[in-house]
């Protein structure tokens, strides 16, 4: 990374952070409402970058699954995979083994979300019975309501 790019960055993650703080707290639940996570988890979003949690997408892929209707099955299911997936720590593994073609056989050792990816399991029966990344085990259905 070059150092304009790391100013742009810096200066990006500065302007996210000061639009945060300059809420109040009514706001701040609110917006954490509207997108169904905990309001002290807003400045653990924000000091992400706004890039992070995009393997998830991607990662489904190479499984096999698709993402947009496990969304619209299980929409609660999806955003918590997505949650775990913008705060991960292995975010540069994850990359590099999806554009290498090798994340579908090693997501298993580093990926937070990898008990609730069924691997290898027939994409219509993949979703009925699963373990969100926090524990609870869900039923849904593998058909669209």
């Amino acid at each position: 990374m070059d150092l304009g790019t790391a100013i742009n960055r810096w200066a990006s993650h500065w302007k996210r952070a000061h639009e945060l703080d300059s809420l109040d707290r009514e706001q701040k639940d609110a917006l954490a409402r509207d997108i169904g996570v905990p309001a002290d988890m807003l400045p653990i979003l924000v000091a992400r970058d706004p890039a992070a949690g995009q393997e998830l997408p991607r990662l489904m892929s190479a499984l096999s699954l698709d993402a947009e209707d496990i969304r619209h099955i299980h929409a609660a299911l999806m955003r918590d995979m997505s949650l775990t997936c913008s705060g991960c720590t292995a975010a540069v593994r994850c990359r590099e083994d999806l554009s290498q073609g090798h994340a579908s056989a090693r997501y298993g050792e580093y990926c937070p979300n990898a008990e609730a990816l069924p691997a290898g399991a027939p994409r219509q029966e993949c979703f009925k019975h699963l373990r969100i990344p926090r524990g609870r085990e869900v039923l849904v259905s593998s058909q669209k309501e």
